[in-house]
């Protein structure tokens, strides 16, 4: 059973084919898509203008509001629909760890994404949850599906990440944007993901955990290192430890839940030791992903 650039199986592929991203705000673009639209034309119908961004397609450009403006605008229609899928995927230190590890599902799904919006005629670019982090451009077929899959395909993790990270990022379009993390760190995501909804976005958070994050086998006195930050914490491990884990797990679910709200967004999780199959399981469960 080959893999596509090494990060998706041939059987993973013929999955994805009968799948799509469910988009909650509706899209206009430059270019036809397979996104449903607010209304029906014959022809295309003029809706607004944008400014033209390196990629766009330059028939696009309307020289007349050039003439007036001295800027370079593209014409957008609402009959045809384009819509844009931005892909963050956190590469640090911590996805390293789980049994199995994170990192691999969570690659794995990141890749699974951006299949589903090539599939759709969509515009996607992924990147990595890190300040300067490496991203490619936004893609559409036919040459997008082996310049994503390359760029995560040699992606190795490292370095922290956190809500300050994804606040700063700035190569993300308006459209959807799926964060795919473990979101174990400190601090609130809600200021990130408002701007977020600001710059026209739709956040997705998709967290990624290991079985061993979820309901932890420990015991006894331990001596635990956080792997980004470097900090060391002795801790005396019994039931009642856990139980607390267990229950501050389940609120932080639920406050990201509330901060993806608050920006009209969702949230999800699934576990790294799940088949793509059954992540994307899921993503339908959750109304993140639905059957075309």
């Amino acid at each position: 059973m080959g893999r596509a650039e090494g990060v998706l199986s041939t059987d993973e592929l013929a999955l994805l084919a009968r799948l799509e991203l469910d988009h909650r705000r509706r899209a206009r673009g430059t270019h036809p898509g397979q996104r449903r639209s607010d209304r029906t034309a014959r022809s295309p119908e003029l809706a607004d203008f944008r400014p033209y961004a390196v990629g766009d397609d330059v028939r696009q450009i309307d020289w007349r509001a050039f003439a007036r403006l001295e800027r370079l605008m593209l014409r957008l229609y609402v009959a045809e629909e384009e819509s844009v899928l931005n892909v963050v995927v956190d590469s640090s230190e911590s996805m390293t760890l789980g049994s199995p590890a994170k990192w691999p599902a969570a690659r794995r799904l990141a890749a699974a994404l951006t299949m589903l919006g090539l599939g759709a005629m969509d515009r996607v670019a992924v990147g990595v949850l890190q300040r300067s982090g490496p991203h490619t451009p936004h893609l559409r077929l036919p040459g997008g599906t082996r310049r994503v899959l390359g760029f995560l395909a040699q992606l190795e993790p490292g370095g922290a990440a956190g809500p300050e990270e994804l606040a700063a990022l700035r190569w993300m379009r308006p459209g959807i944007t799926v964060v795919v993390s473990d979101f174990l760190v400190e601090g609130s995501w809600r200021p990130a993901l408002a701007g977020l909804g600001q710059r026209h976005q739709e956040p997705l958070l998709w967290q990624v955990l290991a079985p061993d994050e979820e309901h932890p086998r420990l015991s006894g006195d331990l001596r635990l290192r956080e792997v980004e930050s470097g900090s060391v914490r002795e801790l005396t491990v019994t039931p009642r430890v856990v139980a607390d884990y267990r229950r501050a797990l389940i609120a932080h679910r639920e406050r990201l839940q509330q901060d993806a709200s608050s920006a009209g967004g969702r949230f999800l999780h699934t576990s790294s030791d799940d088949d793509l199959e059954s992540t994307m399981r899921a993503g339908l469960m959750a109304g993140a992903v639905r059957r075309t």
